[in-house]
């Protein structure tokens, strides 16, 4: 039987790898080749724009350029680079660029993934030049790649209506969550990593970069709208890096420490995460914008309730798992703490649904429907 040879970019992947943290589009591109690799009569090879070329676990990525701004204005203006389209032509029957990083190709049947189009929808969340940059990219990918992957129907009605793509090529693969989600910790070892962050179980959990659209600073709000024997009983944890527009925020964490009604943890390791999940009261999932909402359905996974935003791809990926309500109202968030709080017999058949729904999630699942898509893109050759 004929193997078909993936050609994907690993940029994003292969720079986390680096720095040691993947973001969202380097777990997605990680996950996505590992359940490729395993299906039979598929190979893998990862090509890079850049100079970052670490193993990965589909082998070591080919460096296609080491300045991939000067390339892809190139490749705008003068057409494909004649050698990689010559290189690729030899090497792969279809690339697939999952983080924006594309090539314009001719001989080869190109698959690009857009997983939001939030520099478009929400400039003011973005730097002049990223985002000048990123809508760049955008519309070369929606006119260089022969299909296009989104993660969610709203990603996908927002794509149709801005980027005005016809129906047909574009694909909705969601995305899966780890297994290891799914694994129950024992008890002694629950409370070594508690121990260790100086924490006990009942916390409410927030968990993602500093960044306004994460929304933190409503759930600050929330969180000190419930009573002061509450807040400190069930203190707000939160786990994310500093990223940027975070100043205020800085200040308000560390006031939340020396009140004793939070902790901020800038970086975990993802096992402690699982566990800080396994240990919450809920994770409260306030993203005024998501793509897809990863970090719900992992939190499903684990058995931690959750409390999320009824905007964009949420209550799609959500649906009644999840008590869900307006980002921007704290009041609102604060009454769905306290009802997690005050209702257990619902909590649990929210617990037990948001493992089901969990389930249908799996990166193998997401592996089939890219397979499909590549098949598509080949037709179209």
């Amino acid at each position: 039987m004929t193997v078909l040879t993936v050609g994907l970019g690993t940029t994003i992947w292969s720079s986390g790898v680096v720095k040691g943290h993947l973001d969202g589009i380097g777990i997605y591109t990680r996950s996505l080749a590992g359940s490729l690799v395993t299906v039979p009569d598929v190979a893998v090879r990862p090509y890079t724009f850049g100079t970052h070329t670490p193993m990965l676990d589909c082998g070591v990525p080919t460096s296609l350029t080491a300045n991939f701004p000067r390339f892809v204005l190139k490749n705008a203006v003068l057409g494909a680079n004649r050698q990689v389209n010559l290189r690729l032509a030899n090497e792969v029957d279809v690339f697939h660029a999952p983080d924006h990083h594309i090539p314009r190709l001719k001989d080869v049947a190109l698959v690009a993934s857009v997983m939001d189009l939030i520099p478009q929808l929400h400039p003011e969340w973005v730097t002049p030049r990223l985002r000048s940059f990123k809508n760049f990219l955008f519309n070369q990918s929606v006119r260089w790649a022969d299909q296009i992957i989104t993660i969610s129907e709203s990603s996908r009605r927002d794509i149709l209506r801005i980027l005005k793509v016809p129906e047909e090529r574009v694909h909705v693969t969601p995305l899966g969550v780890d297994a290891r989600y799914f694994g129950r910790q024992t008890e002694a070892a629950r409370q070594e990593v508690l121990r260790k962050h100086d924490l006990a179980p009942g916390f409410f959990l927030f968990v993602g970069t500093l960044q306004p659209r994460k929304n933190l600073t409503a759930v600050l709000a929330a969180h000190a709208q419930l009573p002061e024997a509450l807040r400190k009983r069930h203190p707000l944890v939160v786990v994310g890096r500093n990223g940027w527009c975070a100043e205020a925020l800085v200040g308000e964490l560390a006031a939340l420490e020396v009140r004793g009604e939070g902790r901020w943890l800038e970086y975990l390791p993802q096992d402690d995460v699982i566990v800080l999940l396994q240990s919450a009261t809920a994770l409260v999932f306030m993203s005024l914008f998501e793509g897809f909402g990863l970090p719900a359905i992992e939190a499903f996974a684990a058995r931690c309730p959750v409390i999320c935003s009824n905007t964009t791809s949420l209550p799609e990926v959500a649906g009644d798992a999840a008590l869900q309500v307006d980002p921007h109202q704290p009041k609102a968030i604060a009454r769905a703490m306290l009802e997690t709080l005050d209702d257990p017999l619902g909590v649990r058949q929210r617990q037990d649904e948001g493992e089901r729904r969990a389930r249908r999630y799996t990166w193998d699942a997401c592996a089939a429907r890219t397979l499909e898509v590549y098949r598509l893109a080949l037709r179209g050759c």
